[in-house]
């Protein structure tokens, strides 16, 4: 039996499209997913015809983090996990490609780091960033309190992160984190024409560009995300998790029930 893909590809005029593909699931991301999302990465970063990618998620929310039918259940398989996101999440960093992200409905948890992880972020009037790492007794993960320092700030990132904390589109336009907030129902042309945008200037300037403007944020950013994975991995066997994660599955179950 096929199963169709969690995560689709589209490359036309110097533009790839990047869409993740779960929107019954919020486009939470599977192990499955993961590597079907840096299979396409991969592809990208090789193909010197594409410029620009537009990455964006299907459905009501860009995506909601973790797939927690589909999680570790050792630490070392939890470290393993969080560096595969933080590879992808640097590989967009890093590629020599423009990249826009374009949020509606919710990015949380690591699909908030995702989201930070594009050079542009485009965020629908309904849109939010969710960071609840802590509530769930973890830390955050694939970069994100590094990402999150880094472009909003430390005493805002702070307080999101040691809080739980959610920023939608307006505090995130009025905090710095993106420049464009607009209609849920435009998001889509909205970030399509500033990808063609983009891809009708020099190439060269973009990237270069991009490329000196990433050397005065990311010189430590690779160190940080080592010890993010062991802090993580070590995270998932506290108790605080444990109870976290107990209360959370009996929310579902009774959901189910009911």
């Amino acid at each position: 039996m096929s199963h169709a893909p969690t995560v689709l590809l589209e490359k036309a005029d110097g533009i790839a499209v990047l869409t993740l593909n779960r929107p019954d699931k919020l486009n939470a991301m599977s192990a499955a997913m993961r590597a079907e999302f840096g299979a396409h990465l991969q592809a990208i970063a090789a193909d010197p015809e594409i410029r620009i990618v537009l990455l964006q998620g299907l459905g009501r929310a860009f995506c909601v983090g973790a797939d927690t039918s589909d999680l570790p259940t050792t630490p070392l398989g939890w470290r393993d996990r969080i560096l595969t996101a933080q590879l992808h999440h640097i590989a967009l960093i890093k590629m020599s490609k423009i990249v826009i992200a374009s949020v509606q409905g919710v990015a949380a948890g690591g699909g908030a780091s995702l989201a930070l992880a594009a050079d542009i972020l485009v965020m629908a009037d309904d849109a939010t960033l969710r960071f609840p790492f802590v509530r769930l007794g973890l830390i955050p993960d694939g970069g994100c309190s590094y990402l999150l320092q880094s472009k909003l700030g430390v005493p805002a990132a702070l307080d999101l992160m040691l809080t739980g904390g959610t920023m939608d589109a307006e505090e995130a336009r009025r905090m710095g984190l993106t420049r464009r907030v607009v209609p849920a129902a435009r998001l889509q042309e909205t970030t399509r024409a500033l990808a063609d945008e983009l891809l009708a200037l020099p190439q060269e300037a973009l990237l270069l560009t991009k490329s000196v403007s990433r050397q005065t944020w990311t010189n430590t950013m690779e160190a940080a995300l080592g010890h993010e994975a062991d802090a993580f991995a070590l995270a998932t066997v506290m108790p605080g998790h444990q109870r976290a994660l107990a209360a959370a599955q009996a929310r579902l179950k009774n959901k189910g029930d009911h």
